[in-house]
């Protein structure tokens, strides 16, 4: 069955790709124009001062550009003695104040600017002497013809303002009292909002991506269960044929070749029916030949006849009977077994339950009530007795079928599962049968999605255990 054909695997994720992008460069630019912009941390003159000081100071607003290595400065043009807000902003760099007896010295690339060591010192209110001032300059001058070397300080409303490392003492009674920019943190408030935007965006992208991810794991994963089913049962129902192109394509050949297979076995069984068929003309011949032989010898061939009778019976019935499943419906298997028990001990046969949990599959329930029926006929007959068990572990019903025989070699377990394999070596048909219950069983079993197998218990005796899926 074919539905309308869909985008390929590669154009999905082409398509994906580009929404991702596009949604996360629209949640970003979102976030930027909502969020306010990074605010450069700095120190003010001001704040140095005030550092030192231990106590508030009026501020001076005054707009200017001051160079460090001019010992004049410029004519203040406006004065407005108001506090300003540098002291009122959150900083992220706040002076560290600490005691010491020698006075500060200049670290690295700092320098000294004789006018701001004037102006602190005025500020304070102490003589120019009694003060240090060293920092880093933080703007490059970009006037024709001036040095690219040349660096400049910005002086915001008479405040010039530090955006890098300051450090700056102030002589005390005690010795000198020194503030110091403390260095800068791994990551910066403007840069944790930058991760967070992308934080952000990758949240957003999470439920496409997640919708995305089922609607292409989908198809596969029927085209997996599918492929499962028509390894158990090639007569299982063809696979819709939907999804990308590259999927559609897989389940038409997962088709074709189950309708091969089908018809492979299909012509297998004809043909062994045929065989059977035509065998039965020599061996009719044959028995009414023997009918003058002696008593001796003719029971002899009767006997190998019968068996050879039963042998085709019996390959015809497993032909037959496995590779297909009639119906498909829910079946409490708990108590599928408990009729099989009861049933068993009406008729004197040693048959008991132990634990039963109840448990519920999908499958064909005469082909189940085979499958452990010639698994109690082989306790039965072989171990004098069986017990059978039902448990729920990890979403399959785990059936037990336990007797007190004597087991069989290590070796031999596997190949009790071959075609008219029989744990006793004779032919006899009082001792058992010709050798096919087991691989019916496990036929059944692998139809249904299960398995069945052969372990020897502690103490003595065989026990077959059989998975099946729990119906969900």
């Amino acid at each position: 069955m074919t539905r309308g054909g869909g985008l390929s695997i590669f154009w999905q994720t082409l398509l994906l790709l580009l929404a991702s992008v596009a949604v996360v460069f629209v949640v970003t630019v979102g976030l930027f124009l909502a969020s306010p912009p990074p605010r450069p941390d700095f120190n003010s003159l001001s704040d140095i001062a005030e550092a030192l000081s231990g106590r508030k100071l009026p501020r001076e607003r005054i707009w200017d550009m001051v160079n460090p290595h001019d010992k004049g400065v410029r004519k203040e043009r406006r004065r407005d003695r108001d506090r300003g807000d540098a002291d009122e902003r959150e900083r992220e760099r706040r002076l560290s104040i600490v005691e010491r007896p020698a006075a500060p010295l200049s670290e690295g690339a700092m320098i000294s600017s004789e006018a701001f060591s004037e102006r602190l010192a005025a500020r304070i209110g102490v003589p120019t002497a009694d003060v240090r001032l060293y920092f880093e300059p933080d703007q490059r001058s970009n006037m024709p013809f001036h040095s690219r070397h040349e660096r400049r300080v910005i002086v915001r409303r008479g405040e010039p303002i530090f955006f890098d490392t300051v450090v700056a003492g102030l002589r005390t009674d005690a010795g000198w009292r020194v503030v110091r920019t403390p260095p800068r943190a791994w990551i910066a408030p403007w840069q944790q909002r930058i991760l967070m935007l992308f934080g952000v965006s990758v949240l957003v992208m999470i439920p496409f991506a997640w919708i995305f991810a089922r609607a292409l794991a989908r198809p596969i994963r029927r085209i997996a269960d599918a492929a499962d089913r028509l390894g158990a049962n090639p007569q299982a129902p063809q696979i819709t044929e939907e999804g990308p192109a590259e999927l559609r394509v897989t389940v038409h050949a997962l088709n074709r070749m189950q309708q091969r297979l089908s018809a492979y076995l299909t012509e297998r069984t004809n043909m062994i029916g045929a065989i059977a068929h035509d065998l039965r003309t020599p061996l009719a011949r044959i028995a009414f030949r023997i009918e003058g032989a002696p008593d001796e010898m003719r029971e002899k061939v009767q006997a190998d006849i019968e068996q050879m009778r039963a042998m085709i019976a019996a390959t015809i019935s497993f032909v037959r009977d496995t590779g297909s499943i009639s119906v498909v419906e829910p079946i409490a298997l708990d108590q599928l077994l408990r009729d099989l028990a009861g049933d068993e001990q009406e008729v004197g046969r040693p048959v008991t339950l132990g634990a039963v949990d109840p448990v519920e599959v999908s499958g064909d329930p005469m082909a189940l009530r085979r499958l452990f029926q010639n698994l109690i006929d082989n306790g039965v007959t072989y171990g004098g007795g069986v017990e059978i068990g039902v448990a729920h572990i990890d979403g399959e019903a785990e059936i037990r079928v336990a007797d007190r025989g004597p087991g069989l070699p290590a070796s031999a377990l596997e190949a009790m599962f071959r075609p008219f394999e029989r744990g006793e070596p004779s032919r006899n048909r009082s001792t058992g049968g010709i050798g096919l219950g087991l691989s019916i069983a496990r036929g059944i079993a692998q139809e249904h999605g299960g398995s069945l197998v052969l372990v020897n218990r502690p103490g003595g005796g065989l026990e077959a255990i059989c998975r099946l899926p729990i119906r969900s």
